[in-house]
């Protein structure tokens, strides 16, 4: 098992659906949301990948499909568990353990336009630095306030986790 950091959230709805997470040693691991239960919560498949390829990606050149059925290396792809606010790296998956239910949709290609809504004009947005030792204390208050917080493309070291 490896434990992951939140590093960017790159697709949101009600809770992150695409994010990068770190491991201890600094590796990304690309991770995309396939179910939900009570028992283990949320379920992503994550794979490794590079800073190069993950900058590919997020440049709309790489289709997501394409990152988890045709990694980098062997033995990159992982059932990734988020549970209680850990992110957990629980168990490689081998390529017959990945199942279709698991996979995008053929052709799914980031593109950083879709995240900006048009529609939500009405809605007051603030950006907010927390320092570290706040960062607890924070995130209980988004939780009980219901608010939304989340963030495309930069660190989500200050960023309250939805989870």
């Amino acid at each position: 098992m490896r434990t992951l950091t939140l590093n960017k959230v790159l697709d949101y709805y009600d809770f992150p659906q695409i994010f990068v997470g770190d491991d201890a040693v600094g590796t990304h691991y690309l991770c995309l949301l396939f179910a939900y239960d009570d028992v283990n919560r949320f379920q992503y498949i994550g794979v490794q990948i590079s800073k190069q390829r993950l900058d590919t990606y997020i440049a709309g050149k790489l289709d997501l499909r394409d990152a988890y059925l045709n990694p980098e290396t062997e033995n990159a792809v992982f059932l990734v568990i988020v549970k209680d606010k850990q992110i957990t790296a629980v168990k490689q998956l081998q390529p017959s353990e990945i199942t279709e239910d698991m996979l995008p949709e053929k052709d799914y290609f980031f593109d950083v336009d879709d995240y900006i809504d048009d529609d939500e004009t009405s809605i007051d947005r603030y950006q907010l630095d927390v320092p570290s030792k706040d960062k607890e204390t924070f995130s209980t208050l988004i939780s009980r306030m219901g608010w939304r917080v989340w963030e495309i493309g930069k660190s989500a070291a200050n960023v309250a986790a939805v989870w």
